[in-house]
């Protein structure tokens, strides 16, 4: 998916379980009474910058005031199961979708609001089918053709009222200026049903949705031999100052193409005849590249998915079929089984072995009542098995002490297995090549056998994850410039969505406005005052760019013991040689004492760690001799190919961060597009600045180094310690844990961060471990390096959705305030005066992954790429009238449309306005340290995010590689599971700098 593809985390209500009757008169949940958390509430409008007038993506919303929505808790039990707990029966978002269906068909009403959750949004209130009545409960029995079959699967269903409530009450009650923060939760539930409307629609309709994204096949283009590119569209309802708002947006996704499963195989460069050969590690690429993909079985000599030309449904890969003894890949030479009629003999006579037992299970069954249950059986010709006098004598053959033989003995006699090559020659008239590997799907106690070459991928499938060449087409795709953009949502918004003729959205009475809205007073923010050499300010060229020339404001001493370990043929000796001259010449200019390097080429490494250690000791050996004194290891350069070979990027840094202590800075071949140039190395230059100067007061030998300063506008000059907090999650089907980080700025010039992180369990957002104690010890080391504690703490947290700011609220500001009760009783807070220490705190949560979009409304305020300055801010017209939130442009994006980042201000103890907020903000864009622009979000989270990235990669051969048999194997760190995974620790040498760069 693009980049400006992806959205947020949509709001999901939490029902609690109260059985009380709602009342249609008022908005009422049917749930117990809950304490909600006070958020902040806005403090008025910014009123800095030059004023601009923006079209945004939304759309207003038209809708009778007078209608009542009925929300319904749904819950779904497949005949003849126990309990009614879909998720652990399986039952997959097509079935449920299915289900709910047939329960609309089963109701006989007016068109109602579903998803897959399933969730049910009725505008009026269900009758029982039965009785005819409304009802707050009832229990709904439907029918569910099964794929390939006459049968059918019958479903019970199980509805539950769990809110009622009245539009025009709640929005009066949210517009209103005395409007408390339980109407604004209200508000969630509302919008919830509202989404849950306009998604049913394309759900149902659209080739495929994941979250709230709909793909169309209309105007596909292909950009690889196996992938196409499919557009899509997004919709999500809000609540603003215009009253409800329809935020629209464009975006595209990577799909499968309908084909054959064995052409997979070529972006691997593994050749048909070459997939029996494969060693493990090969095995364990191609069945994570092939695990979950959906397929269907396909017969060249019919031109027809099976036998009998029906349409099958599609199965789930789960890899290549391999002996689980020898690791040998299974071949169609190698598969036996039994036909039909074989497996209800074995069938009846095992239940005939029980019976004859006693009705007790076991092992060993009494040949006599074989026989004649076979006779029996025989007599009715109800099977075609052997005969009983041949099963006789097979029994003379085996006999054991007192009669008995072993049951699977006995029936692999009467029904021997048939080899899959005879079946296909006998039944097909076709002939399967010995060699071929067979892909399996199923479960591991039940696997199902399929020969490659009649797969073929199902369509509909989106790419996880799309190869490098697939996204560089994608990208060029899809980079609209921002009129373009504006047009293709309003065309999309108009066309395939069908709002206007779809039967549910008709049915709430809902319309939505053909104009996009307007913006007349957002503003461009100036950027912040940027100091280089000698108290000299950076020139700016626009765009959140400036011109950096001469020396760094606070150089490292030198580069004095450091080498480059070549690990790949591309890079030689003269490209060597060159990348060295460019590191002096860029050094020279930034004011950095440089020693020649220590190079070595490795051909071939068979122990990564050991070949780290050995380079690393060999660089301080040489500098130590010139030096005549003991010099460690600074930093080692490492010229590396593509992962795919034993020097991987991810073992490199958990070898160097965790083992030596020593930094490194990789560079691939794969994204050098010839020679070292001046600008690739000056950017290398930026980070071993950033990297290796350590902290005054964190014990580091290294001085203290910085880029340039940035002067951050702290509110009303107070001494204010700024934090960033984000939970990195690792790719679906990955069993990596997940890393929870907390970066802190330890100066006022937003250059030197020092940070900290834990594992956690999978997927799982709100809840660090050990937070209290991470945030204790990142406060005593800005105590130490800043003369006395924070009176001002500013949190940006990443990665939450609406539904969890009350979870926020209750946990996280809960730690900060616990931390600074604990730190004020220690001996040293008493000491300096700080006994009632208790800073304010201000909690800020950013959503870089949002829909919104701005288009200039006037060419004159665009910049070169169409977009706006960087510095862009909107606080009116389509923010929630009573939050304090707002829309941050602080880059400009080098093509395409940018995407803002929606910032929400939770807790505001600092008492600070709008414009102190936003500009303090904008000025934390430009603290990154490894290049001369603004970057997308606030540094402290940009960091963070860097450190929970840089940690997950010290899984990469523990977890990353391991892949489950069924993909349905729990792990020790999956979601849920009360044992946490172990924390990888980094050097000591590490642990006070900027090693996450």
């Amino acid at each position: 998916m693009s980049d400006d593809q992806s959205g947020p985390k949509r709001a999901r209500a939490e029902e609690d379980g109260s059985e009380r009757t709602p009342k249609q008169s008022k908005t009422e949940e049917v749930s117990d009474e809950k304490t909600f958390t006070p958020f902040a509430i806005r403090r008025g409008k910014g009123t800095r910058g030059k004023v601009v007038s923006a079209i945004t993506n939304y759309y207003r919303l038209k809708m009778d005031q007078h209608v009542n929505i009925f929300q319904y808790e749904v819950i779904v039990k497949e005949q003849g199961s126990t309990e009614f707990e879909d998720d652990k029966l399986g039952l997959s978002k097509g079935i449920k979708l299915d289900v709910m269906k047939a329960l609309e068909k089963k109701l006989g009403t007016t068109p109602v609001a579903f998803n897959a959750a399933p969730t049910l949004v009725s505008p009026y209130k269900l009758k029982d089918p039965e009785s005819g009545t409304e009802v707050d409960e009832m229990s709904v029995v439907v029918d569910v053709p099964k794929p390939n079959e006459k049968r059918k699967r019958n479903f019970e269903v199980k509805l539950r009222l769990t809110r009622v409530d009245n539009v025009a009450e709640l929005l009066d009650h949210c517009q209103r200026e005395g409007g408390d923060v339980r109407g604004m939760n209200n508000l969630i539930h509302l919008l919830t049903s509202l989404n849950v409307i306009f998604h049913c629609g394309p759900l149902v309709r659209m080739i495929a949705s994941r979250g709230p994204w709909h793909y169309t096949k209309t105007n596909f283009q292909q950009i690889s031999k196996a992938s196409d590119l499919y557009r899509a569209f997004s919709q999500n309802v809000k609540f603003s100052e215009q009253g409800l708002v329809l935020n629209f947006n464009s975006g595209a996704g990577v799909f499968y193409r309908e084909m054959e499963l064995v052409d997979l195989f070529a972006p691997l460069g593994i050749r048909m005849d070459a997939v029996k050969r494969l060693d493990q590690n090969e095995l364990k690429r191609v069945n994570k590249l092939l695990g979950g993909l959906k397929l269907k079985v396909f017969f060249p000599h019919t031109q027809k998915e099976g036998k009998s030309g029906k349409r099958r449904q599609p199965e789930t890969v789960k890899g290549i079929a391999f002996d689980d003894k020898t690791g040998a890949v299974v071949t169609a030479g190698m598969v036996t089984f039994l036909k039909k009629d074989g497996e209800l003999l074995q069938k009846k006579l095992r239940y005939v072995a029980k019976s004859k037992n006693g009705g007790t299970r076991t092992e060993k069954i009494d040949f006599d009542s074989v026989i004649q249950s076979l006779e029996e059986l025989n007599e009715k010709n109800q099977y075609k098995t052997t005969p009983p006098d041949s099963v006789r004598q097979m029994f003379d053959a085996l006999t054991q002490e007192e009669g008995k033989v072993e049951i699977d003995e006995i029936l692999h006699k009467i029904c021997p297995p048939t080899r899959m090559l005879d079946y296909f020659q006998d039944t097909y008239n076709m002939k399967l090549s010995v060699d071929v590997p067979i892909i399996w799907t199923g479960s591991k106690k039940k696997k199902s056998f399929h020969y490659l070459l009649h797969a073929w991928i199902a369509p509909g499938q989106r790419k996880n994850k799309a190869d490098p060449g697939e996204t560089e087409q994608m990208i060029k795709l899809t980079s609209d410039k921002p009129p373009q953009r504006m047009r293709m949502i309003d065309g999309m918004c108009q066309g395939e969505a069908r709002f206007g003729e779809d039967p549910v959205v008709q049915a709430f009475s809902l319309q939505i406005q053909r104009q996009m809205i307007t913006v007349d007073d957002a503003r461009v923010l100036p950027p912040p005052r940027i100091e280089t050499t000698h108290g000299r300010d950076v020139q700016f060229k626009g765009g959140g760019d400036w011109d950096h020339r001469g020396s760094l404001f606070s150089p490292i001493e030198g580069l004095l013991s450091w080498g480059i370990l070549v690990t790949d043929r591309f890079y030689a000796e003269h490209m060597v040689k060159r990348f060295k001259e460019l590191m002096e010449e860029v050094c020279r200019e930034k004011g950095i004492k440089l020693n020649p390097p220590h190079v070595h080429f490795l051909n071939n490494s068979s122990n990564l760690q050991d070949d780290l250690k050995g380079f690393s000791n060999e660089v301080s050996e040489i500098a130590s001799q010139k030096a005549k004194q003991k010099m460690p290891t600074q930093l080692i350069v490492v010229m590396k190919g593509p992962d795919n070979g034993s020097v991987s990027y991810s073992e490199i840094k958990r070898v160097c961060d965790c083992e030596l202590g020593v930094p490194t800075t990789c560079c691939n071949s794969k994204k050098m597009k010839g020679e070292f140039k001046f600008p690739y190395v000056k950017g290398i230059v930026l980070k071993i600045n950033a990297k290796l100067g350590g902290y005054s007061s964190g014990g580091s030998s290294m001085p203290p180094s910085m880029n340039w300063k940035v002067h951050l506008p702290f509110p009303n000059n107070v001494k204010t310690m700024v934090f960033g907090i984000d939970v990195s999650h690792p790719a679906p089907g990955s069993r990596q844990p997940s890393v929870g980080a907390i970066t802190a700025l330890m100066d006022r010039y937003g250059s030197r961060y020092l940070s900290r992180y834990k594992a956690q369990s999978r997927r799982v957002e709100v809840g660090i471990p050990d937070m209290e104690d991470m945030i204790a010890g990142l406060i005593e080391d800005f105590s130490q390096s800043c003369m006395g504690p924070p009176d001002a703490i500013v949190v940006y947290r990443d990665g939450v959705s609406e539904s969890q700011f009350d979870q926020v609220l209750a946990t996280e500001v809960r730690a900060f305030q616990n931390v600074a009760r604990n730190l004020s009783q220690t001996a040293q807070f008493q000491q300096n005066g700080k006994g009632n220490w208790m800073p304010t705190i201000t909690y800020i949560v950013s959503q870089k992954r949002n829909n919104t979009r701005f288009f200039p409304a006037n060419p004159r305020d665009a910049s070169r790429n169409g977009n706006f300055e960087a510095g862009f801010v909107c606080d009116t017209t389509i923010v929630n009238p009573r939050m304090f939130d707002f829309h941050l442009l602080s880059h400009s994006g080098l093509q395409g449309t940018s995407r803002p980042v929606y910032y929400h201000v939770l807790l505001n103890e600092g008492d600070y306005t709008p414009d102190a907020i936003q500009e303090l903000t904008y000025a934390l864009c430009y603290g990154y340290s490894r290049c001369t622009k603004s970057i997308g979000c606030v540094t402290p989270i940009y960091y963070a995010d860097k450190v929970a990235e840089r940690v997950r990669l010290y899984y990469g051969g523990d977890w990353d590689d391991f892949m489950s048999d069924t993909g349905t194997a729990q792990s020790t760190v999956s979601g849920g599971s009360d044992r946490q995974p172990e924390t990888k620790v980094i050097h000591e040498n590490m642990r006070e700098t900027m090693f996450f760069l």
